[in-house]
């Protein structure tokens, strides 16, 4: 039996305000999730700002589609991806493609090319809000606005929101526009602050990332994955001891490696699949582990192990 001062983790497990006798109990803890499937099929579709400003970010996702399609070819799913651009006085339906990652990737870059200067006035809800009448009924729908510039529709997120409810299943809003709070600039892009198409982002909790990104494969990667519900992070209900962390995948043992294998995010309590071994759908992920107790500075030390 051992002498020690303890503060809790959780105040229903330790109700402690002073040193103690105890006799320390480790809890197995088992947690499991399972990834999300689109069996219902996935229409995908990109608004691009095709404003004058945006001819380098234009030229810049053109050149990594392959990223971009490799990642949406991992899971077999009944997809089409569709091209849209910003001038909603067009009054324009989207360009739909389908096939395999390398089709994708040389039309999704053609169809980009292809927009032209629109106009100055960036209407990307009003553009969406068109085209949305084009989109299979009951399918699952994800947007993704891309902009420099922040959205200058007549209709607000809401409205949108609430159309593509009513005519497609599961919705996702997402936005590679400039980073809050004042926008952004690097050798291959600068924005503005988007807070508008952030709105939307929120209300369907969807993904925002930068139009500045230096890495546009990782970026486009990351967007892959999360327009397919392919979730890579998985937030744990106890901070874990790390050295007895095991995580399974269909019962199969996945290794502990941050660039083919689990990996641990500790300022937000998250394992991270990465690599081949993020789930695909239908996939059981199981993590066992002994809940932590220590102080932060032990914590941190664990952490660099």
């Amino acid at each position: 039996m051992a002498r020690r001062c303890v503060y809790g983790l959780r105040m229903t497990l330790l109700l402690l305000v002073s040193c103690v006798d105890y006799q320390v109990a480790r809890n197995l803890e088992n947690e499991t999730w399972v990834q999300p499937a689109r069996d219902q099929g996935l229409d995908v579709l990109w608004v691009l700002d095709n404003s004058a400003s945006m001819y380098e970010e234009q030229e810049q996702l053109a050149a990594h589609t392959q990223a971009f399609a490799d990642g949406l070819s991992r899971v077999d799913v009944d997809l089409r991806l569709g091209v849209l651009s910003t001038d909603a006085e067009m009054e324009q339906l989207p360009v739909w493609i389908s096939g395999s990652a390398e089709v994708l990737a040389s039309e999704f870059s053609s169809a980009i090319l292809n927009q032209g200067l629109g106009s100055r006035d960036e209407r990307g809800f009003d553009a969406a809000l068109w085209a949305a009448s084009d989109l299979r009924s009951g399918v699952d729908a994800e947007l993704l606005f891309f902009s420099d510039e922040d959205d200058q529709s007549d209709v607000g997120a809401q409205i949108l929101v609430d159309e593509y409810n009513s005519r497609t299943g599961v919705l996702g809003i997402n936005a590679i526009v400039g980073d809050p709070p004042q926008g952004c600039a690097s050798l291959v892009a600068a924005a503005d602050p988007a807070p508008i198409y952030l709105q939307a982002v929120e209300l369907t909790q969807g993904s925002r990332d930068s139009i500045c990104a230096l890495d546009y494969d990782s970026m486009l990667s990351r967007m892959a994955l999360h327009v397919l519900g392919l979730e890579d992070r998985f937030a744990l209900a106890e901070l874990p001891e790390l050295s007895s962390m095991e995580v399974l995948l269909d019962e199969d043992e996945v290794p502990r490696d941050p660039e083919n294998g689990w990996s641990y995010d500790a300022g937000n309590n998250f394992l991270v699949l990465n690599g081949d071994y993020v789930p695909s759908p239908g996939q059981v992920l199981q993590a066992r582990y002994y809940m932590w107790f220590g102080a932060w500075g032990d914590r941190r030390d664990q952490e660099e192990q």
